[in-house]
């Protein structure tokens, strides 16, 4: 048994795909892929709460979408993001993609991710070839389409290829915009994905990091936004935050402030 911050481990399981352990402390439950970095947490007060920065960050995307119809999950884990949709926007339709079938069972046993709502659908397989399919059938459009693929070792591979980047784009409407959580410590590895997104999306994409973190979201819509444009949404945003809780207004700063020198830096 691992030891993680003097938690208490409620559960742990193992298949061909990896282990999972589920972490209790105090009111915070997370779940771990075998190693220290929580793949999600919750709060056990309010679950559909987002407990990590990095998944308030992730939906900075509402700033660009403020009232989502479809929403597409890659990656469900704990369903941290799912439930937060679900509460929020009753009205909004939700397809998610897990990979791992272990993963969506301790989702519904330990972090109340819901069995039977009507809008939600889970799928389990690999993210890449399900966009694909979604994206060469013509099967749906989605205003957002929201990304955190991760294993205990990073982010799943296939998730990070131009042909995925090329069906996200082709997925979303008109307005719609991606969110991705990627990892910004690996330099090289970040740069290459963001090449990849900005090529996909005519270079119409933002990056957000995570104050302390090493996460970096990356932003990519379908239509241009300018430094304006999002200068103009300030007039909103605390009406937004006092709704959602998420740190929007710090988001949107942080997207006026640092976005035209750092993609300039990025891919120049």
């Amino acid at each position: 048994m691992r030891l993680y911050y003097n938690g208490l481990v409620i559960h742990q399981s193992q298949s061909d795909d990896g282990v999972i352990e589920v972490v209790d402390l105090g009111n915070t439950r997370s779940m771990h892929f075998g190693t220290f970095p929580r793949q999600s947490s919750m709060s056990l007060r309010t679950p559909h709460t987002l407990e990590l920065s990095y998944t308030e960050a992730m939906m900075a995307c509402l700033l660009l979408n403020p009232n989502p119809k479809r929403v597409l999950v890659v990656g469900l884990g704990g369903g941290s993001i799912v439930k937060f949709l679900l509460h929020h926007f009753p009205q909004c339709q939700i397809d998610a993609i897990e990979y791992r079938q272990d993963v969506v069972k301790v989702a519904h046993g330990y972090f109340n991710v819901p069995e039977d709502d009507p809008r939600l659908t889970i799928n389990i397989g690999d993210g890449y070839a399900f966009v694909q399919q979604l994206y060469y059938q013509a099967e749906a459009e989605y205003d957002m389409v929201l990304v955190d693929a991760y294993d205990h070792v990073g982010m799943a591979a296939s998730v990070g290829v131009q042909a995925f980047f090329d069906a996200c784009a082709g997925v979303l409407t008109s307005q719609g915009v991606m969110s991705i959580n990627l990892w910004g410590s690996d330099k090289l590895l970040f740069k290459q994905t963001m090449e990849r997104i900005n090529q996909s999306f005519d270079g119409k994409t933002m990056v957000l990091p995570v104050e302390n973190k090493g996460n970096v979201i990356g932003l990519a819509m379908r239509q241009h936004v300018s430094s304006a444009q999002l200068k103009k949404l300030m007039a909103i945003v605390e009406k937004q935050e006092m709704q959602l809780n998420i740190n929007l207004p710090k988001s949107l700063n942080e997207l006026v402030r640092q976005n035209r020198s750092f993609i300039r830096r990025l891919f120049t």
